[in-house]
């Protein structure tokens, strides 16, 4: 189970075998039995539902709230609908590839819009009633991506049998929610929805990196409409001795006083207008102006503030929508960390109009270190991989200390030290925001934008925000995988050290008793001579039970790693498995040592490789070769038999290819009818 709890599987975690535990997870817990072997947040919401009183069993399935005329003309008049192209736009090619349909509903999680194969609808409208106007919050379907994404207000994944009701555990969906840029409102979800067999390790991040691109745009359309009140009335705040601002009808100021008068405060404006008093505690009065689209505010009295010039923000915001559509892309081929901090950076430095961009991540001891950057003086100074002390004057300490976005305009940092405190003093820094990564609710770290002419704008906190948390998923993803593999090693490096004592303790008790006995069985029988009847026959049946009895001991002992191969490696342990095999085979083997777990791996590939051979392949004569290519332990066992097997069925081999993946290493198998089988294997050396 992957580390990230919104994230229902991972690329390392083997689907069918989650599905089946998931599977009884579920029946324990509608059976009576307390929740448990799920993630936290599918818990909670399976509690959800059975105080929702869904019927897990299915029988009701998610209701209908609305017939699909008058869900489409509620999706006709809906915020999102105006960001539909753009929803395609990011979906439509995952969708297509992964055989999901592409699902929007609103903030009561009825299904409004529905796009996708007309094969896979039909289905999802048959099996679970997943079709526009249906009803598929938690208290109408039980736990699934739509109604748990509402109900915690965060991206999640469901799969399989994580889905409450179980009708919909054929299915796997990821969602996320959409929130109105002004208000902060929930506007609706968009999920992406397919077959459980289809499930795809990124629909998480591309459902939330696209549910961000939305909201970036609606901001756009939002600055749009700004833009044309402030080319309307702008020309009433301007002139005058007293300050004044444009305001929205929900208080927003769209178009503030060139003096920085109310720098963004959100205002209550009394309905028609009037006089109002200011958080600052100054009165002024608000004037509806273009039949109410709008109110000029001004000061009744109050001092005058300093000059400043509006940020024109419109192409930053269509920017930004293709940076994280670019970003995501990137997430969902699966790049490492390491490359998504930097095309973090690249990205936002630019459309940020920052000089310089630099992720760090936190360490146990106060201190930080670089992970990625852009800029010349990242570049000059070489910052990359650079330990830093959390010294008080720097502003990511304070991301450090309150786990919040920290600002800092016009920055005194004579008190820092280090290269970085060196470098923003030595170029005059106007203006520094960093922003907390968080993964899975813990701080990871910060990123920093800086520029040395002009401040940053007023939204960039927001802005950074965007990108540092998709920066938490990949990680949380990357960590998963890690833990995953690291788990995997563990077991494997425990298995070989059993069969390693199975082996010792076979050759040491077991079998060297049963050899005793046919010693003294033997000399039994040259003790009886040719004498016959009843007592003979025994010991002449005893002897041969004891020496079949031996030979299949040692068989035995044989398939645990044996001790040749711990005494002599590689190479001894492969000519010892090769001298018991009835097939010309030649050889070609290192003699270099290798690490235990790695000599164990390539052992067993090689033995299961001939089992096959000389079991199901015909085969004449074998080829086996090991050796050292670089970095990398090249393996081959080759035949020259009939070929034809089978790379998805149950041989042994299939089951080492988890071996092979734990040492980040592969597995492959080539076998063409009638033209041999090839099994070849790559493992890095440690």
């Amino acid at each position: 189970m992957p580390g990230n709890p919104w994230l229902a599987i991972d690329a390392a975690t083997p689907p069918a075998r989650q599905a089946r535990d998931l599977r009884r997870a579920w029946e324990r817990f509608v059976g009576g039995d307390r929740v448990s072997g799920v993630r936290a947040p599918v818990a909670d919401s399976w509690r959800r539902s059975l105080d929702a009183g869904v019927d897990p069993e299915g029988r009701r399935l998610a209701p209908a709230a609305a017939d699909r005329g008058e869900a489409s003309a509620r999706w006709e008049v809906h915020p999102l609908r105006q960001a539909a192209p753009l929803i395609l736009e990011c979906l439509s090619s995952v969708a297509e590839q992964s055989g999901h349909l592409i699902a929007i509903s609103d903030a009561a999680g009825v299904l409004l819009e529905l796009e996708g194969d007309a094969r896979v609808r039909s289905r999802a409208a048959d099996s679970m009633n997943f079709t526009e106007g249906a009803l598929w919050s938690e208290t109408g379907a039980g736990t699934n991506a739509v109604g748990t994404a509402l109900a915690a207000d965060h991206a999640v994944q469901i799969f399989a049998a994580e889905h409450f009701v179980e009708p919909v555990q054929a299915w796997t969906c990821a969602a996320a929610p959409v929130h109105d840029p002004l208000t902060g409102e929930l506007l609706g979800v968009i999920d992406l929805t397919g077959l459980e067999k289809d499930v795809h390790p990124h629909s998480l991040v591309v459902a939330m990196t696209t549910a961000r691109a939305v909201e970036g745009y609606l901001r756009q359309r939002l600055q749009e409409r700004d833009d044309r009140l402030r080319a309307r009335h702008g020309p009433s705040i301007t002139g005058g001795w007293e300050r004044r601002a444009l305001v929205g009808p929900t208080g927003r100021v769209v178009a503030d006083d060139a003096r920085s008068w109310l720098r963004g405060t959100r205002l209550e404006l009394p309905l028609g207008g009037g006089e109002i008093v200011l958080p600052s505690g100054e009165r002024a009065v608000a004037e509806p102006v273009g039949q109410g689209e709008a109110f000029v505010v001004r000061e009744l009295r109050g001092a005058r503030g300093p000059s400043r010039h509006p940020d024109d923000e419109l192409r930053l915001l269509a920017d930004e929508q293709a940076a994280l559509r670019r970003l995501a892309a990137a997430a969902a081929r699966g790049a490492s960390p390491a490359e998504v901090f930097t095309a973090v950076a690249d990205e936002v430095g630019p459309l940020l109009g920052a000089d310089d961009v630099v992720v760090v991540r936190f360490g146990p001891d106060r201190s930080a270190t670089v992970v990625a950057g852009m800029g010349q003086w990242v570049r000059r100074l070489g910052v990359v991989g650079m330990r830093l002390d959390l010294a008080d004057d720097l502003i990511i300490t304070a991301v450090f200390r309150t786990g919040r976005s920290a600002r800092a305009d016009d920055h005194d940092d004579r008190g820092a030290s280090g290269p970085i405190a060196r470098h923003l003093r030595r170029t005059s820094t106007r203006s520094a925001v960093a922003s907390p990564i968080t993964v899975e609710g813990r701080l990871w770290g910060a990123m920093l934008a800086s520029t040395r002419h002009e401040h940053l704008p007023a939204d960039v906190e927001e802005r950074m925000g965007n990108f540092t948390e998709l920066v938490g998923v990949v990680i949380a993803n990357a960590e998963s995988r890690e833990e995953l593999a690291a788990s995997r090693a563990r077991a494997i490096a425990a298995g070989d050290e059993a069969r390693r004592r199975i082996q010792r303790d076979l050759h040491d008790g077991a079998q060297a008793r049963l050899v005793s006995t046919v010693i003294a069985l033997k000399l039994a029988r040259q003790a009886l001579g040719d004498a016959t009847g009843p007592a003979v026959e025994l010991v002449d049946e005893a002897l041969a039970n004891a020496q079949g009895a031996t030979s299949e001991l040692r068989e035995l002992a044989h398939g645990a790693l044996p001790g040749a191969l711990s005494d002599g490696g590689l190479r001894a342990g492969i000519a010892a498995l090769v001298s018991r095999v009835r097939l010309p085979v030649s050889v070609e083997v290192t003699a270099q040592r290798l690490p235990t777990a790695l000599e164990a791996t390539a052992y067993l590939i090689v033995a299961e490789a001939l089992t096959n051979t000389v079991r199901h392949a015909r085969a004449a004569s074998a080829q086996v070769a090991a050796v050292i290519d670089g970095g990398v332990l090249q393996l081959e066992v080759r035949d020259d038999g009939i070929g034809g097997a089978r790379s998805d069925g149950g041989s042994g081999l299939l089951g080492l290819r988890d071996r092979a993946a734990a040492l980040s290493g592969e597995l492959r198998i080539d076998s063409p009818p009638g033209h041999g089988t090839v099994v070849s294997a790559r493992l890095p050396i440690p």
